[in-house]
This record gives structure tokens, sequence and C-alpha cells, in this order.
């Protein structure tokens, strides 16, 4: 009798096919699916939004990027200095100040700095700034570096 007219051959043979199939599908699976979540990983950087009220003290990074919603340039939202600002000032009305972004909002670094001995007000891009003898921690505000996952418009 030879092992080809065998039925358990025939069976295994088919079993054999379909695990080989099923492995190879499933290797493809996995395989993908990393290479998407490596591709996301780098593509999109989260940036959380923040509200125009939030004070950089209130973050505790010492450097973070953040996205601004629009209409934060307003009196409310209180800015102390100019270049260098109060880290009890609005992040995003700082920015404004600064010329980073406009009233329409936007991505922005910022860096904390150690505090400074006096911060002087002043009015810039439609923000007025206000002056302040001395705080324990200053922020700087600045745009997003190339490379950074740039603003998407």
């Amino acid at each position: 009798c030879s092992l080809a007219t065998h039925p358990d051959f025939a069976l295994l043979t088919m079993k054999a096919t379909v695990i080989a199939t099923f492995f190879g599908v499933f290797l493809t699976c996995t395989y993908t699916a990393k290479e998407a979540t490596k591709k996301t990983k780098k593509a999109k950087l989260y940036v959380p939004q923040i509200d125009c009220d939030v004070k950089a003290g209130k973050i505790i990074n010492p450097e973070f990027i953040a996205k601004c919603p629009p209409g934060c340039q307003d009196v409310k939202y209180r800015v102390y200095g100019t270049d260098i600002y109060a880290s009890f000032s609005s992040i995003c009305n700082a920015a404004i100040h600064s010329g980073i972004i406009d009233n329409t909002g936007g991505k922005i670094l910022v860096q904390k700095v150690a505090g400074h001995s006096g911060y002087r007000g002043s009015f810039s891009n439609g923000v007025r700034s206000l002056s302040l003898p001395r705080w324990r921690e200053s922020f700087l505000v600045s745009g997003m570096i190339p490379g950074w996952g740039t603003p998407h418009h």
C-alpha cells in the first residue's frame, strides 16, 4: 500500500498546508501592525491643548510643547514681563505678546527658567503685559522647531 493513497496522509498534508498558511497570514498581520504603530508614533507627536488661562507654573515639566486654542488675546488672561515672563502669566497670551502665535492659536514650545528680580511690562502684538518686581520662576515661549511635527494648517 503506498502512502499517497492512505486516507491519513491526505489529511496530514492538508493540515500542514492549513497550518503553514495560517502562520504566514499571522506573521504578515503582526508585522504590518508593528510597522503601522512605528509610523504613527513618529509622525504624530501628541500635543496637549491647554486653555487660555493656564499658567506656566501649573505645569511641572521644565520644557513642553502645548497647543493654544483661538481667542486667548484678552486682558483677563494676565501676562507679566516681556520676552521672559513670570510663571503665573497665561502661557498662551504670553505667546501672543511675544509674537509666536496670534489670536487664532497654535503650537508653542515653553521652557522654564529661573526667577527674575524684575519683569518689565510692555504693549506688544495687541497684548498689554504688566510689570512685576520679582517672581520665583520664569518661562520663555518659542515657535515650533522644524522636524518636531510642524503644525498642520
